[in-house]
């Protein structure tokens, strides 16, 4: 435990580079953090009607998700209980059977062992299908369009996980009677990036943007976002948050009520039907997240491995592959209500600047490989990072759950992703992690 301690410390914001890219820190994070988390494996407008499936990863492991009969959702480990075969190759479809191309076995879409070729002639009529099942995950519950699983029968409820968290959601989840969809395609790309790098990236890195987005920002901004400006040369910290202390989920917030739509070439049709809706979300929501929130460049993360960011637009999820390597996941979330015109331009926005290809996503992949990399020599593994910027700055707001810092530029919400990553790793079981949604839980977790 005290070798854990010393990868990171909280009150420093110091981090060891060793834990971007030592194996044993790997085989950890998947039993402590990905084998006990509730992780994000589909959205329901993906698996509509029964025998809709779609195949995702849970940390390594491989699972189905699959639309019961019932209308119910089960999620099973991809992997034949025969001889360990992936069951189902394909990414999504529908099916009223799961048939292993190595011998045959089949399975149903509520799991269980259905049919085993031979079973007379070979086993003797003495197979127990019943106890060849396909293995399920321990829950799996839907929160306002997202479904989420864990291993972990002693995981709190997902409510519990998410916690303050869900208000933060709601602002984009919640916002519009009809609720969300996702759009396209899945765009995959695997990059020899370690998984924390992208996460804590994009939790609350406005730091970066002026600098390694410089030339994306040059031609894709149409209005100001948290007041930042190329070469990071002014912020406007009345304008922005960064909010965290909400069981290491975080929040990066500008508060104007449009510049989500900042990166638009043309965002004037966005920008109409935030004017048509906002009085609904107000009634929705409250004054508060409906006109200083919704509309607003938000990142927001849900620990371990899911981002989203109403405006942009862009939802994904990051699949570890190893110490040194992730596959990441993106697509469009749009809210149903929105017209199809609305809708094309925002797929074709989040392709252009965060699809595999993106202006922004290209900055960021060369810089966290970068990153990844330079954490493999033998010294530079015993080098300290550092996230210290703004520490001591923490607040609370009235009207906002969770630990507060002013503006866009902050490592605030970064301490407190490593925070938690430090202290699920630490622990023996979930009676051992501490839940906290405020500046005031969280400081006092911290004295224990």
């Amino acid at each position: 435990m005290s070798e854990l301690d010393d990868l990171i410390d909280f009150k420093t914001g110091r981090q060891k580079r060793v834990i971007y890219s030592d194996p044993d820190i790997y085989e950890q994070e998947l039993e402590k953090i990905f084998a006990r988390s509730w992780l994000f494996v589909a959205h329901e407008c993906q698996i509509k009607e029964p025998g809709d499936f779609i195949r995702t990863f849970m940390g390594e492991d491989e699972v189905l998700v699959v639309r019961q009969k019932d209308d119910s959702v089960k999620a099973f480990l991809n992997t034949c209980t025969h001889r360990g075969n992936r069951l189902c190759k394909a990414d999504h479809g529908n099916s009223k059977t799961f048939v292993c191309n190595y011998h045959g076995w089949g399975f149903g879409t509520d799991g269980a062992l259905n049919g085993v070729p031979l079973e007379k002639e070979a086993y003797y009529n003495k197979l127990d299908k019943g106890k060849f099942g396909l293995i399920e995950v321990a829950q799996i519950k839907n929160y306002k369009g997202l479904i989420f699983a864990t291993f972990d029968e002693e995981a709190p409820s997902l409510e519990e996980y998410l916690g303050e968290m869900k208000w933060y959601l709601d602002v984009w989840l919640d916002a519009m009677p009809e609720g969300t969809e996702l759009i396209g395609t899945a765009m995959k790309v695997e990059l020899p990036v370690n998984w924390k790098l992208p996460v804590e990236n994009v939790s609350g890195d406005g730091y970066h943007l002026g600098w390694a987005h410089a030339g994306a920002m040059s031609v894709t901004t149409s209005m100001s976002v948290g007041g930042l400006e190329v070469g990071n040369t002014g912020t406007d910290n009345d304008g922005a948050v960064s909010v965290a202390g909400l069981n290491g989920h975080t929040v990066l917030a500008a508060l104007d009520g449009q510049s989500g739509y900042g990166f638009y070439p043309d965002p004037k049709i966005a920008v109409d039907y935030l004017q048509a809706n906002r009085k609904t979300v107000v009634d929705r929501l409250g004054e508060f997240r409906g006109t200083k929130m919704w509309g607003s460049q938000i990142n927001m993360t849900v620990f371990p491995n899911l981002q989203m960011l109403p405006g942009l637009n862009w939802f994904r999820i990051y699949h570890p592959k190893g110490p040194g390597k992730f596959e990441m996941w993106t697509w469009a979330m749009v809210d149903k209500e929105m017209s199809d015109d609305l809708k094309q331009m925002i797929l074709d926005n989040v392709s252009r600047t965060f699809g595999p290809a993106g202006l922004f996503d290209n900055d960021d992949g060369d810089n966290l490989q970068a990153i990844t990399e330079q954490s493999h020599g033998w010294r530079t593994r015993q080098m300290d990072v550092y996230t210290n910027m703004a520490i001591g700055a923490e607040h609370s707001r009235e009207e906002m759950p969770g630990v507060i810092s002013d503006g866009l530029v902050c490592e605030q919400n970064q301490r407190y992703v490593y925070r938690r990553w430090l202290e699920m790793m630490k622990a023996d079981s979930w009676d051992d992690i501490p839940q906290y949604n405020s500046l005031e839980e969280a400081r006092a977790t911290e004295a224990k």
